[in-house]
């Protein structure tokens, strides 16, 4: 299931990348690129932003990673599915879920998230992606995000974008890190993280990826 993504998806036959990074709740800094070498001086930092909230603490670790799919665990969301487990914040807190990633090359990059609790068919997630200071808690207020709104009915075949994960397309300047934040709203009013993937625009064959489930994709750039 490591080539079941939205990016596997969109990328097609061309992309067969399988290394995936396995985040929980905890800070990484040592994670690797979709091909399988060293994202060398790529850092993660989990956070949350409390009920009502819009800033993300850094120096607050999410509470829960944990096997989801009690509900929806079909199509794309089947067994060893990068969109199925995930990283949530409290029930009945209104946590949403934020991810800081630094050490990436200046360029732009697309992102695609999902976000969904698995163990429930309805929901409402909305995601952001924007830049900041490094090492520095961020309000994700400022984009308008990408709402989706999950149902028994959404279609789980196949990988739709705006139907069961989020494209952002974020311009990271030398320096800069990207933050990345899910909220909810509604039955679910908690940020779910179930995987992300981070591609660098750069025409072929030099190409960048980083694949995060509870996770980060990445795919480095090759001379």
């Amino acid at each position: 299931m490591a080539t079941n993504s939205p990016y596997h998806t969109v990328a097609g036959a061309g992309f067969t990348d399988t290394s995936w990074n396995m985040v929980q709740t905890a800070d990484v800094s040592s994670l690797t690129y979709s091909d399988g070498t060293a994202a060398t001086g790529v850092t993660v930092n989990l956070g949350v932003a409390p009920n009502g909230s819009t800033t993300v603490n850094l120096a607050t670790a999410p509470p829960n990673s944990n096997a989801l799919g009690g509900v929806v665990k079909n199509g794309v969301y089947g067994d060893g599915s990068v969109g199925r487990d995930g990283i949530f914040g409290i029930n009945g807190q209104g946590q949403s879920l934020g991810i800081q990633v630094t050490g990436l090359t200046a360029g732009t990059y697309d992102i695609y998230i999902v976000g969904r609790n698995t163990n429930i068919s309805d929901s409402v997630a909305k995601s952001y992606a924007v830049t900041g200071a490094a090492g520095v808690n961020f309000d994700f207020s400022g984009p308008t995000p990408v709402t989706i709104n999950y149902s028994n009915l959404t279609p789980t075949a196949s990988w739709q974008d705006g139907v069961n994960y989020s494209h952002h397309t974020v311009v990271v300047a030398e320096g800069s890190a990207l933050n990345i934040a899910t909220q909810g709203s509604g039955v679910e009013n908690r940020g779910f993280l179930n995987s992300i993937q981070i591609v660098q625009q750069i025409p072929e064959p030099a190409v960048a990826v980083l694949l995060i489930p509870g996770l980060l994709a990445m795919r480095r750039r090759r001379a």
